[in-house]
């Protein structure tokens, strides 16, 4: 009876990782390289963090640093893509920030300390003339290395904010990953403002404890501005080729301007597709794999 019990504790455990998502894929140059290659490998499988005050909010659970995490070489301008394991389902929005490392330090090496992190890109809910909103649910997120950073060395943080539970009964739920990246060719912008992270969400911000099923008609990205000089992005879309080489040139691919423009705290894109999930979303249970079928949101 122990052994039965143990095994059927275990599978648990197993559909509830496999319910959630992790950002684990990075496209550049119309090349969809392998899980992990350019993005920092947690371990916490595909769960979210929820503790405001961790220094997991910056790459994950076990992404401090990324020494077993190849660098990749981008130039400014230059457009590039997140790809996760499993569309995004869980209602919320969707941001992306920067942090450059320091001088001497290496992308692998820097744990992202500091008031160091600026955001270049938000995507936010759109309404309609109902009032009814659509959450950018997809899984592919495109956006842009800003033309006028600066060169250097830089971790690249994609960052999807559940707030399907309405709080105080449920917690958001980050959903975070990293990639490492060098930058070439930039210009002379001033990245800002510049936040530390854990300490960027307070828990405070109607963005982060809005109760979505209630009385929702708009939303703030909670967090900072984005950087004037960021150039937007968009959700869906192809996720590009598979690699299969794990040790790629340096792109010089045509900088591409994104399909749709966002640089507000209330973002203007419209994903390709729409998931429908159930008021207050499902989260976990056996053979769970998100939402399947289109249509509104919160029904």
């Amino acid at each position: 009876m122990k052994s039965v019990s143990l095994a059927l504790g275990l599978a648990a455990l197993a559909s509830q990782a496999s319910a959630h998502y992790i950002f684990e894929q990075f496209n550049h140059g119309g090349t969809l390289y392998p899980v992990y290659q350019y993005i920092r490998q947690n371990t916490n499988n595909n769960s979210p963090v929820t503790d405001l005050k961790s220094t997991d909010l910056r790459c994950n659970v076990g992404g401090l640093t990324g020494n077993a995490t190849q660098t990749l070489t981008v130039a400014a301008g230059d457009s590039f893509t997140f790809k996760s394991d499993i569309a995004v389902y869980h209602d919320g929005p969707l941001s992306m920030y920067m942090a450059q490392v320091p001088s001497g330090t290496t992308a692998a090496e820097f744990d992202g300390s500091g008031q160091v992190w600026f955001k270049i890109l938000d995507l936010g809910p759109t309404f309609d003339a109902s009032g009814t909103a659509t959450w950018p649910l997809a899984q592919t997120y495109t956006s842009t290395i800003p033309a006028s950073l600066p060169a250097g060395s830089y971790l690249l943080r994609i960052q999807q904010l559940g707030i399907h539970n309405p709080y105080p009964a449920g917690t958001p739920q980050f959903y975070i990953s990293c990639a490492q990246l060098t930058v070439t060719g930039g210009g002379s912008g001033t990245p800002g403002p510049l936040v530390s992270i854990p300490g960027f969400i307070t828990g405070t911000e109607p963005g982060y404890t809005v109760n979505i099923y209630t009385n929702f008609h708009n939303y703030t990205v909670p967090g900072p501005a984005v950087w004037s000089g960021a150039s937007g992005g968009s959700a869906g879309g192809s996720a590009g080729t598979s690699a299969a080489a794990p040790n790629p040139p340096a792109s010089s691919a045509a900088p591409t301007t994104p399909t749709v423009a966002t640089t507000t705290h209330v973002a203007v894109s419209s994903p390709t597709s729409v998931t429908a999930v159930q008021k207050y979303g499902q989260c976990g249970g056996a053979n769970w794999k998100g939402a399947t079928t289109t249509g509104g949101i919160g029904k």
